[in-house]
């Protein structure tokens, strides 16, 4: 798919200049982290039965060159997939830092109003009562947590939708491209988000993505401890800081 092939082209340099330190898969997130500090965030997938798994890969990634795990990018296995996507993560670490923090303004962000409709891919509870108060439609479809129905929600919103919002997990099940495909246009405004989102220009540009919303670790040691203690979002933001992109 064209969005691998973009990250593998993109961080294709600098990986092969940097050496994988640690790797950290907890039952949320997975963090890691580059000999040179930096560290790259990523949802950890679960089983289909909502439960984690072992990693059977027999690749030892840390103390190797990182480029041998960002050339995995288009692997099957959702883990070797988050490992990735968490290294594309750390390899843009230095740049994520430099962008403005996201003041979590979905409304001004998508150019929405009352009695907009937004669809949504994946559930963001805060940010669904956040647009519902200010008159906001927004309906969702989350595969993971059971919440709508695939046929209808893509039939409403091919035909309603006046935004989307889509969670960055969709990054690491393969399936960007393909919701885009399903709603059969490029040009809905829309706004990728979540820990695992990279954000970095020119990935997205044949998605028509306007902004991306990203997360990036500003007290590497403080997240880690949260991860391998199995923490959510919630501890995560303690140790990272909220960042936005635009990429339209």
């Amino acid at each position: 798919m064209l969005l691998n092939d973009n990250i593998l082209r993109q961080f294709r340099a600098s990986s092969a200049l940097e050496t994988i330190d640690e790797i950290h898969l907890g039952l949320g997130y997975t963090a890691l982290t580059l000999t040179n500090g930096s560290c790259g965030l990523c949802y950890t997938p679960k089983e289909k039965s909502g439960s984690c798994t072992v990693f059977k890969e027999s690749t030892e990634f840390e103390g190797s060159p990182a480029i041998q795990l960002l050339e995995r990018i288009h692997d099957e296995n959702p883990l070797v997939r988050c490992l990735a996507i968490a290294l594309a993560n750390a390899l843009n670490h230095s740049y994520a830092m430099g962008l403005d923090t996201d003041d979590g303004d979905v409304v001004d962000d998508l150019k929405l109003k009352k009695g907009s409709k937004v669809a949504m891919v994946g559930y963001f509870g805060p940010i669904i009562t956040q647009l519902e108060k200010q008159g906001i439609e927004v309906r969702s479809y989350d595969i993971g947590k059971e919440i709508g129905e695939e046929k209808s929600f893509y039939s409403w919103a091919r035909a309603e939708a006046d935004g989307l919002i889509l969670t960055a997990t969709s990054l690491i099940t393969n399936s960007t491209e393909e919701i885009f495909e399903k709603l059969g246009t490029t040009s809905l405004p829309s706004i990728l988000m979540g820990p695992s989102t990279i954000a970095s220009p020119n990935l997205y540009d044949h998605l028509g993505i306007l902004y991306c919303a990203a997360t990036v670790t500003t007290d590497v040691p403080g997240i880690l401890k949260d991860i391998r203690n199995g923490r959510g979002t919630p501890y995560l933001h303690r140790h990272s800081r909220k960042v936005k992109l635009k990429l339209l």
